[in-house]
């Protein structure tokens, strides 16, 4: 059996790299759309920080709560003309690392 806390703290310090990643000098050198990532890269960032400085919540909770943030500005990216799939590709993370959490199995801690 796995432990739920620890699974969700490890998809909680993962979102939280995978964050950090598009605000590097070295990921747009060869890939000129990851300009569009730094934007909601640089939100969910400080959000995720925000988030690590509440001792009182479980990562269980902070990760549904960076859910609801992802759901919130990608409705309000959506208005604009151009979207980045930066929130998508999170929002899919979380889904899915939950139901792997149910399932009890573990989490994705690497990029592919």
């Amino acid at each position: 059996m796995i432990d739920r806390e620890k699974e969700f703290r490890n998809a909680f310090y993962f979102l939280k790299r995978w964050a950090k990643s598009p605000l590097t000098p070295s990921y747009t050198r060869g890939y000129s759309a990851g300009l569009g990532h730094r934007e909601p890269a640089q939100k969910t960032y400080d959000y995720i920080l925000f988030l690590g400085k509440d001792t009182s919540s479980s990562f269980e909770e902070k990760v549904n709560l960076l859910f609801t943030f992802l759901e919130k500005e990608k409705a309000e990216q959506g208005k604009g003309v151009m979207g980045s799939p930066f929130y998508n590709n999170l929002m899919t993370y979380i889904r899915i690392s939950t139901k792997n959490i149910e399932k009890g199995e573990s989490v994705q801690t690497r990029r592919r």
